[in-house]
């Protein structure tokens, strides 16, 4: 039997009076609320409003995970969970923090370590209940390692604050704003509330095609990656700006024909609906806000959305059109699973007309994730255009990376090849040296990417990620003691990176240095006291240890 969800009728209602507490606490009468109240009620009662929250929101239960042997037990109240993992005889318990997601599709939830975020590789589905966290189904030991960081809670998060240069440590306390507020989509407030007039705040809908669309896409387009500009995050960006005045959204080719679209991916609603009739007849007038109103939601959507299609369409289409004709999405915007999802089902914005064959092998596509390329010979290519001078470093930063996700070594190549060539007119970005580097790590051409690292740590001397790079190069290239020296110092500058750990002990133990091997693990444990693989690391450790120093003929150990 399915569970109920638990974000339904009743239990939505008693979970959104914490999520607004927690996530407006200054609309209580003021700012926006004050002369805004009905656009303001309006916004609280939709998903964005709750794209954050309290840690509490799902059941408790329990999950079983095959692949690993992990048992979860969930302990969920109204403001408090923790989730407890067990396997093979080793067990860790963690307090949720953070619930990320409206619960609409899922719920995530993030741990706090130090000031440091990762995931639960455990999330809460709307159509099942508990189940792995996408990315985690397949892994032999899960565990809550995987960083958080600032790009992945954007479209998430009202305000995060990150440390610069860090992966993913925060200040105290991590948010600003923790929902999605006003300012996503209006911009900073600051001038219009010393001067409250029309035209002192950002109205999307009265902004050029391009800028009124970026204020959607820049949570509603993933793409197949985003590429910042020199200097620039992608939390940069603020509504009023073009998207690729801060970052460049890259999708495949062959994903932009309206005749042969590609599966259905999480976050491309924005590329679905710029492959509808309807949108390439408007002429760039059909936008997101055409149908959809941001400050509330539908009480009848059937009938809500049937109105908006026939401002275009007329009266007079109903006519001439097959029964039933009443909901116009049922039929032309179908529920899909959605590749990259989670399990998750979401609404096909393409606003076309589909054989029940189609239909089949959309879901099928799907299904099967919709993350390669639709061809051998698929190239990435430009949402919309950067500015010239960036447009050469951003596509081969684009491949380098769509490349090593997908272990393609002609996309890989091709990136390498575009960053080489912009390298002239970069000759101090920190991110494409860390990208050439890593990139010709392996490689016969091991001292051009020492020196790409030291160029890259010249611009950002404290970088533990710089360091953690020339580590792995250092290793390729047979040089374990200079592998073993950019860790301790990775380490030395982020005590709370997971993988750094694990590679330095591997890295002691092959240089027969077991007792520091075994120090690594115990440091590891240090850090992450609830890691079931710290634990087992540090046992098994120590075994190792003391079996070695047992035998005769064994050399000292370095103290």
């Amino acid at each position: 039997m399915r569970p109920r969800p638990w974000f339904k009728k009743g239990r939505l209602l008693a979970a959104t009076g914490l999520v607004i507490v927690c996530a407006f606490p200054a609309f209580s009468g003021q700012p926006c609320a004050g002369c805004h109240p009905k656009e303001v009620q309006g916004f609280l009662a939709t998903p964005m409003a709750h794209s954050m929250g309290p840690p509490g929101r799902g059941p408790s239960g329990t999950f079983y995970h095959s692949v690993s042997g992990t048992r979860f037990t969930i302990r969920s109240s109204t403001d408090h969970m923790t989730q407890r993992m067990e396997r093979d005889g080793l067990a860790s318990q963690y307090p949720i923090a953070y619930s990320v997601g409206s619960g609409a599709h899922a719920v995530a939830y993030l741990i706090q370590v130090g000031n440091h975020l990762f995931e639960s590789p455990l999330s809460y589905y709307a159509a099942f209940g508990w189940g792995m966290s996408p990315g985690y189904e397949n892994l032999k030991a899960p565990d809550f390692y995987r960083a958080v960081r600032p790009q992945c809670l954007f479209c998430h998060v009202g305000e995060a604050l990150p440390i610069a240069g860090t992966l993913n440590a925060y200040r105290n306390p991590p948010f600003a704003a923790e929902a999605i507020t006003c300012e996503r989509c209006h911009g900073p407030a600051t001038a219009h509330l010393r001067n409250p007039v029309p035209g002192s705040i950002i109205n999307p809908a009265k902004l050029p095609s391009r800028a009124r669309d970026s204020v959607c896409e820049q949570c509603h387009l993933s793409g197949e990656v985003g590429i910042p500009n020199p200097g620039k995050q992608i939390t940069d960006f603020h509504a009023g700006e073009n998207l690729e005045d801060v970052y460049t959204v890259y999708v495949y080719e062959s994903s932009r024909g309206a005749a042969h679209p590609n599966a259905l991916t999480i976050i491309s609603q924005s590329q679905q609906l710029a492959l509808s009739e309807c949108a390439r007849k408007s002429g760039d007038k059909l936008w997101c806000g055409t149908c959809h109103d941001p400050h509330a939601l539908p009480k009848d959507p059937v009938a809500y959305f049937r109105a908006r299609c026939l401002q275009c369409h007329g009266a007079a289409l109903l006519a001439s059109h097959p029964k039933p004709n009443q909901n116009c999405f049922g039929c032309h915007m179908p529920r899909l699973p959605a590749g990259r999802g989670g399990h998750t089902i979401f609404t096909d914005h393409r606003i076309a007309i589909y054989t029940a064959r189609e239909l089949a092998e959309l879901r099928a596509a799907s299904l099967l994730n919709g993350s390669a390329p639709a061809t051998n010979d698929d190239e990435l290519v430009p949402w919309h255009n950067p500015p010239s001078q960036f447009a050469e470093r951003n596509l081969g930063l684009a491949y380098a990376r769509v490349g090593g996700q997908l272990e393609s070594f002609p996309f890989v190549r091709r990136g390498y090849q575009l960053l080489l060539s912009a390298s002239n007119d970069f000759p101090n970005d920190p991110v494409l040296l860390r990208a050439m580097g890593k990139i010709i790590s392996g490689t016969k051409a091991e001292a051009d990417a020492e020196a790409l690292f030291d160029k890259a740590l010249a611009v950002e001397p404290n970088s533990a990620l710089v360091y953690d790079d020339m580590a792995f190069a250092a290793e390729n290239a047979g040089d374990n003691e200079s592998a073993i020296k950019y860790l301790e110092k990775t380490l030395q500058l982020d005590a709370l990176l997971v993988a750094p750990y694990e590679h330095l002990a591997r890295l002691y133990a092959a240089n027969h240095q077991l007792a520091l091997a075994h120090q690594t693990y115990v440091r590891f444990l240090k850090a992450f006291p609830g890691n079931i693989e710290a634990k087992r690391d540090v046992l098994r450790s120590s075994d190792d240890f003391h079996t070695d120093n047992a035998k005769p003929d064994a050399p000292p150990s370095r103290p």
